[in-house]
């Protein structure tokens, strides 16, 4: 399992199903980019790679977290949780 596979599933496993109250607490107040079913969180790091992490929810709770990665503020991969699929994550990666 590669790094960024075990981001999304470490978010998973501490975040899939919580309150948007929960996920304010937790990561603060989403972008200004995000609506009410969807909330992004962009990480920023002193490197050329840079983290989003969107998370999707439905009733207010959450039911799906994504990580998009950035290569100087190009978009190169996401990273997807599909329950009760095989595997359960999925990369897709923008440029091959």
């Amino acid at each position: 399992m590669n790094k960024d596979v075990q981001k999304i599933k470490k978010l998973i496993n501490e975040n899939l199903s919580k309150s948007k109250n929960e996920i304010r607490i937790i990561f603060g107040t989403p972008s200004k980019k995000s609506d009410n079913e969807v909330w992004f969180y962009r990480k920023l790091n002193l490197s050329p790679f840079n983290y989003e992490m969107i998370f999707i929810f439905e009733d207010d709770v959450v039911i799906d977290i994504s990580i998009s990665k950035y290569f100087l503020w190009v978009e190169i991969k996401s990273i997807f949780y599909m329950e009760g699929q095989n595997p359960e994550y999925k990369e897709i990666s923008l440029f091959n």
